[in-house]
């Protein structure tokens, strides 16, 4: 894609800082990798898998010290043979950790995680490792059943012979990065146990908050703590919760353990590139990467020299747009932010309350555009508020021609299969969508039309009354028909993309497809499934794990953070 080196850039060491590893994105992706890189490895249980026996066998081979070799016909007889009594007697086998349990997974060869992650399926697919080591911290999970992990996570103090990895974690806000930028009261649609990271279920975590056992003491090696992780069985229930909780939760993560030394926040990345200096220091010959950024609330630039990058900035900077003429022009009545809708939705009600009773009149609809979970959310949130809505998505399969049962069905799909039971709000806003609106006061959808222009202005906007000027949009329906609506506000909610701009061309070239930009979904960075190295970036060093990949649930985050240490462990210089 590029050249070896970007440029030359012979800096010396004036307000350069040297770290081994400089990590972009300070979301979930970012703190879980922050956690391993600080010294804490994960650990097999050694107890089985309750539904895989196979991979009970190649974690009992794998773990075993003096396994180095790969699997071969003779070890693929040995797991036919495995029986759940020797998978239970063999729990103190060589190799087992007598400091406290458990068999190390960081110094696995990468031959062995080819053999671990073999044969494994996921509900929607995803990396090798990532489903590996899915389930291993949820075991059974996408059966419905809530069974203990099969690891166990070992600091460095623990085990001294544990490497901690000199990083620096960066971040345009607050640690949980996009979390803590959502609507807080919005719930999530994975449950609260998959949104977890290492060593702290979010269930024990509400439950200290609660008892607020782990507020008098400054050390996460308190009794009060240990007393709650060990009883896994006093854990709340497995539920969806509040984006606001997932927040609060990733942002105290950092502090429980203790992590803060290696976060930057309220950081802007502008660039990373590689770098070759002929006259470079040789001790810091391995240096090729520079990430240059400024501080948002001080201005002051900064500069990184590492010899590694890893990309986590997720998905969700940028929104996704229509490209239809004034779409960015009105930014009083359009927009593309949740929250700034609800923003405006409050804003209406509380302009329609202070008219007098007699002149008050309907309010316009708000026009919502999208047919994905952001979209409903806000229907939702019109609905809750008496507010009407006109609902614009794409009809391109024509499922609307379809029985009602089959529409629902197929919208349906995109909440990935899982259970209507666990998700009313959002079958109810698809029930809505296949029938069209006939029987669902204020709401009218408007399937497979084609948006073609806004017109009003600022005044408009402002306008409650009912009199002439008020926002309106035209579209074309799939006759060809125009049709124009009033409206009051309109919520352009059609996705998100990441923001790359820090890299060469946005990072277009870094993806499956080459010519096309970076999406999490439809054209992710390629990377190594076993190392999450970048396939086609320009020199090694360079990392990308999360969405950006394509692993999109916080619970698929793990693969991808063990991968990259397993790679920095197994190919770092020693010192």
């Amino acid at each position: 894609m590029q050249n070896c080196c970007d440029e030359s850039d012979n800096d010396g060491d004036n307000d350069v800082i040297y770290k081994d590893v400089v990590i972009i994105g300070n979301g979930p992706s970012g703190i879980c990798l922050s956690f391993m890189l600080a010294g804490n490895w994960p650990y097999y249980t050694g107890e089985p898998h309750p539904a895989d026996e196979m991979l009970t066998a190649r974690l009992h081979f794998s773990t075993r010290s003096g396994n180095e070799e790969c699997y071969d016909t003779a070890s693929q007889e040995l797991e036919s043979e495995t029986n759940h009594q020797w998978q239970q007697n063999d729990v103190r086998s060589k190799g087992y950790d007598e400091k406290g349990g458990g068999r190390g997974l960081a110094s696995s060869t990468r031959c062995k995680l080819e053999c671990l992650s073999s044969g494994l399926e996921g509900r929607i697919g995803g990396r090798p490792l990532a489903l590996l080591m899915d389930q291993l911290q949820h075991p059974c999970v996408d059966a419905g059943l809530d069974v203990p992990s099969l690891l166990t996570w070992k600091s460095v103090d623990q085990h001294p012979e544990h490497k901690v990895i000199d990083h620096i974690v960066l971040g345009k806000g607050q640690p949980g990065g996009s979390w803590q930028s959502m609507d807080p009261n919005v719930l999530t649609i994975s449950l609260n146990r998959w949104m977890s990271l290492p060593d702290l279920d979010i269930r024990q975590w509400e439950m200290l908050i609660e008892s607020e056992q782990f507020r008098n003491t400054n050390s996460i090696e308190s009794e009060s703590y240990y007393t709650f992780h060990e009883k896994s069985n006093a854990c709340k229930t497995a539920s969806r919760i509040s984006v606001g909780t997932v927040a609060a939760y990733y942002k105290d993560y950092v502090r429980i353990k203790r992590l803060e030394q290696y976060f930057r926040c309220e950081t802007i990345v502008t660039s990373v590139r590689t770098v070759c200096d002929p006259d470079i220091n040789c001790q810091k010959k391995d240096y090729n990467w520079i990430v240059d950024g400024f501080d948002k609330q001080t201005g002051k630039p900064f500069r990184y020299r590492c010899k590694r990058v890893v990309l986590a900035t997720g998905t969700t900077d940028l929104s996704n747009q229509l490209g239809i003429p004034g779409e960015n022009s009105q930014p009083d009545w359009i927009t593309h932010d949740l929250n700034k809708l609800e923003l405006r939705l409050d804003h209406l009600i509380d302009q329609h309350q202070a008219i007098e009773l007699e002149e008050r009149q309907i309010i316009n609809p708000i026009l919502v555009i999208g047919a994905g979970l952001s979209a409903a959310d806000a229907i939702m949130a019109a609905r809750f508020r008496g507010i009407p809505v006109l609902h614009a998505f794409r009809d391109s399969s024509n499922e609307w021609n379809k029985p009602d049962d089959e529409k629902i069905r197929t919208i349906y799909d995109k909440l990935q299969g899982l259970p209507s039971s666990m998700y009313p709000e959002y079958h109810k806003v698809y029930e809505m969508m296949a029938d069209g609106g006939t029987n669902y006061p204020l709401y009218r959808a408007l399937p497979g039309y084609t948006l073609l222009g806004f017109t009003g202005n600022e005044n408009d906007f402002n306008n409650t009354t009912g009199s002439e000027k008020q926002p309106i949009v035209t579209f074309s329906d799939p006759d060809g028909c125009i049709h124009t609506f009033r409206v009051s506000t309109v919520a352009i909610l059609i996705g998100y993309k990441p923001d790359l701009s820090y890299l060469k061309d946005n990072g277009i070239g870094l993806g499956k497809y080459s010519d096309k930009p970076i999406d999490g979904k439809s054209n992710p960075i390629d990377v190594d499934n076993f190392t999450y190295e970048v396939a086609k970036a320009s020199k090694n060093g360079l990392y990308a794990l999360g969405p950006l990949v394509g692993d999109n649930f916080v619970r698929y985050i793990l693969g991808g953070a063990f991968a990259i240490l397993v790679h920095i462990l197994t190919t770092s210089t020693p010192t």
